[in-house]
């Protein structure tokens, strides 16, 4: 139940153990990022990584507005953008976790339900992860995708040189989409969406 997943999830976040500093092991153009062995990685370009650990499916997008934002604005904070229907929100955390150059990120988790299915979505000031999950991977890939954002080394600079004129570019749809795309397709995805993910692509 609710109240069972709620302890489960703060067992993750609240383990000490997970917030020691954990070094990256692939190397990519703009993040080097910490795989877990028990992950698959599917596809990668330069700005999106999909993974899989068991039936669950990950998605792990450096948050390029969110650098800019951070780097040009002192008062900037992340927000969650209302893609998802609040109605069947679950459990929502905030904290903050060290990346690989110990500097303190600050994120959000929010986890929603819809039958059997489970939508994980967690954003930090550097990454965005989306994940489609079942009852059974729920807690096991949330440790993951916390190992992860923390493991993930980001080249900052590099991403502002190459996006940005003091110019915020918006991925969120473009992520979004994606997002929508790689998830299953006799699966209740778009249940979890105030509006379906589909509408978008008309434009």
């Amino acid at each position: 139940d609710t109240k069972n997943i709620t302890s489960s999830l703060d067992d993750v976040f609240y383990d000490e153990e997970l917030y020691r500093i954990i070094r990256t092991n692939n190397y990519t153009k703009y993040a080097n990022y910490y795989l877990p062995s028990d992950v698959q990685e599917t596809d990668v370009d330069d700005l999106s990584y999909v993974f899989a650990y068991n039936r669950s499916k990950i998605i792990m997008d450096v948050n390029v507005s969110g650098i800019i934002n951070s780097k040009y604005y002192d008062k900037y904070t992340i927000k969650d953008e209302g893609f998802f229907d609040n109605s069947k929100l679950i459990y929502s955390h905030e904290g903050n976790y060290p990346n690989p150059k110990e500097k303190m990120i600050p994120y959000f988790y929010h986890v929603y339900n819809h039958d059997d299915d489970y939508l994980a979505y967690f954003m930090s000031e550097e990454l965005i992860f989306y994940v489609y999950t079942n009852i059974e991977d729920l807690i096991p890939v949330t440790s993951r995708i916390l190992l992860m954002a923390k493991g993930t080394n980001i080249d900052n600079e590099n991403i502002i040189y190459q996006y940005s004129s003091k110019e915020v570019i918006d991925f969120e749809k473009k992520q979004v989409n994606m997002f929508e795309t790689i998830m299953p397709v006799n699966g209740n995805i778009n249940e979890f969406f105030i509006t379906p993910a589909t509408d978008d692509s008309k434009e």
